[in-house]
C-alpha cells in the first residue's frame, strides 16, 4: 500500500466483482473440495475413495456455485435496473421533488441554498446526468461496477474446478502409481493447498492493500482450519461408522 512520495495510486474498484468471484471460486475449490477430500481421507484412508469423493465434489460444486453466482448476480442486476426505472419515472413525473432532493444533498455538503439550486438546475438539464447523480447519492448504486451474470457464473465455475482439482491430484497419482502411497498423497495434497492459498493471498494484496505476508497467512490460516477440522471429523466418524459397514 505504501508508495513513494508523488507516485500515483491505482484504484481497482472496477475489478471488485471479478476479484470477489475469483477468490470465492478458488477458495471454494481449495477449501471446500479440499475439506471433503481430506474428510474422506480421514474416514477411509483409501486413495481411490478420496479421488472419487473429490471429483464428485468438484463437479457438483462447479455446477451449483456457477449457477448460484449467475442467479445471485442476475437478481442483483434486476433489482438495480428496477430502481433505475423508478428513478427515471420520478425524474420525468416529479422533477421538482427530485430537484429538492438534489438541493438538500448539496446543502448537507456545505453549499448554500442558492448554489445548491444552481447545481441542481444545471444537472437536471441532462436527464442522464441527473439520473446518475440520483443513483449515486440517493440510492448509493453504481451500475457500471457490476459485471455480467453469465461471465461471473463461468468465472466461478472455472476457478472452482481449478481449485478443486489441486487437493485431489495427489490422490489420483497415488491411485495409478502405487509406489506413491496414501500418506504421500495426503501430505502432498495439504502442501499444495497451502502453497496455492499462499500464492493467491499474495496476489490478492494488489486489491486488498494488505501486506503480502498477512495476505498469505490469512488465506493459509483459514484454509488449514477447514482442512484439519474435516480430516479429524473423518477420523472420528470412522470409529462410529467403520468402513466395513459400507456396501
Amino acid at each position: 500500500m505504501e508508495k513513494e512520495k508523488g507516485e500515483e495510486l491505482v484504484h481497482y474498484i472496477h475489478e471488485a466483482d471479478i476479484f470477489r468471484t475469483k477468490v470465492f471460486g478458488i477458495q471454494d475449490g481449495l477449501i471446500g473440495v479440499g475439506a471433503i477430500a481430506l474428510g474422506a481421507a480421514g474416514f477411509s484412508h483409501d486413495a481411490i475413495a478420496v479421488l472419487v469423493a473429490g471429483l464428485i465434489a468438484t463437479i457438483g460444486q462447479a455446477f451449483s456455485m456457477g449457477i448460484g453466482e449467475y442467479i445471485s448476480t442476475r437478481v442483483r442486476m434486476q433489482v438495480i435496473q428496477n430502481e433505475i426505472r423508478k428513478e427515471k419515472y420520478q425524474l420525468k413525473k416529479f422533477p421538482e421533488m427530485e430537484k429538492q432532493e438534489l438541493v438538500n444533498f448539496y446543502m448537507k455538503k456545505g453549499f448554500t441554498k442558492e448554489v445548491s439550486e444552481k447545481i441542481a438546475d444545471y444537472l437536471l438539464k441532462n436527464e442522464d446526468v441527473a439520473l446518475e447523480e440520483m443513483l449515486m447519492h440517493e440510492l448509493k448504486v453504481f451500475p457500471e461496477e457490476f459485471e455480467r451474470p453469465v461471465k461471473l457464473g463461468f468465472l466461478m465455475s472455472f476457478y472452482l474446478i481449478f481449485g478443486g482439482l489441486i487437493p485431489v491430484f495427489p490422490f489420483a497419482i497415488s491411485t495409478y502409481l502405487k509406489q506413491f502411497g496414501f500418506n504421500f498423497a495426503l501430505i502432498t495434497s495439504i502442501l499444495l493447498v497451502i502453497l496455492t492459498l499462499g500464492i493467491f493471498g499474495i496476489l490478492g494484496t494488489k486489491y486488498t492493500g494488505l501486506s503480502k505476508p498477512r495476505g498469505a497467512l490469512e488465506q493459509i490460516g483459514t484454509g488449514l482450519i477447514a482442512l484439519m477440522g474435516s480430516y479429524l471429523a473423518g477420523v472420528i466418524l470412522a470409529h462410529f461408522i467403520p468402513i466395513s459397514y459400507l456396501p
